[in-house]
């Protein structure tokens, strides 16, 4: 019986070795990131309207295209881009509400801020009901966050303000880091919006 030997080009088999180790490598690991309150230095003082107010937070409402992990560009107009390795390091939905919770805390101030759902029994003053139409941006240009929010006062829920808010914010660089920072600061203004209609409010 005859035996028939095959020989590999070494070419071929460096080749495949190439392949093999490269499928072997690693992926790049996820960067998780998250929003922050606005800095200490714009915290009003412990005296004004409304201050020391009961305030609810919520029902916050986001775009469909918002509820996902991955941070969402824009790449133009029409088109967007979500990058499966900047993520958000919990429900974007979340983290945007517990920072203008804390924001409007460390503004109005008070320390009674509650989140929807609350206790029926808590003893709301303002509550603030938030839909987030788009917050996004283009990295290395400027973050947008766009919203309709209205504030009810008291427990008749009497309509204080309703708002559609529009408001842009540059991104000093080009990474992810930049535009989660611009998107925090654009998030301040925002609060800055609400807490400024609450103390309107707290006046009359």
């Amino acid at each position: 019986m005859q035996i028939r030997r095959f020989f590999l080009n070494p070419i071929i088999i460096l080749t495949l070795a190439g392949f093999i180790l490269a499928g072997c490598g690693r992926s790049p690991l996820p960067c998780f990131y998250t929003l922050s309150s606005m800095p200490d230095q714009f915290a009003s003082g412990r005296t004004g309207p409304a201050a020391g107010a009961v305030v609810g937070v919520g029902p916050v409402r986001m775009a469909d295209y918002l509820d996902q992990s991955q941070i969402v560009t824009r790449t133009g107009d029409h088109q967007m881009s979500k990058d499966q390795f900047h993520r958000w390091a919990g429900p974007l939905k979340n983290n945007l509400t517990y920072v203008l919770a804390d924001n409007i805390g460390s503004m109005l101030p008070t320390q009674q801020v509650h989140l929807f759902p609350w206790r029926q029994a808590v003893p709301i003053d303002f509550q603030v009901t938030v839909d987030v139409v788009r917050f996004d941006g283009h990295l290395g240009d400027a973050a947008h966050l766009e919203t309709r929010w209205t504030i009810f006062q008291g427990p008749d829920k009497k309509l204080v303000k309703t708002r559609r808010s529009d408001i842009s914010e540059p991104v000093t660089g080009a990474d992810y880091s930049d535009l989660v920072a611009a998107q925090s600061r654009a998030l301040a203004r925002l609060s800055q919006e609400i807490v400024q209609a609450i103390r309107e409010a707290g006046r009359i």
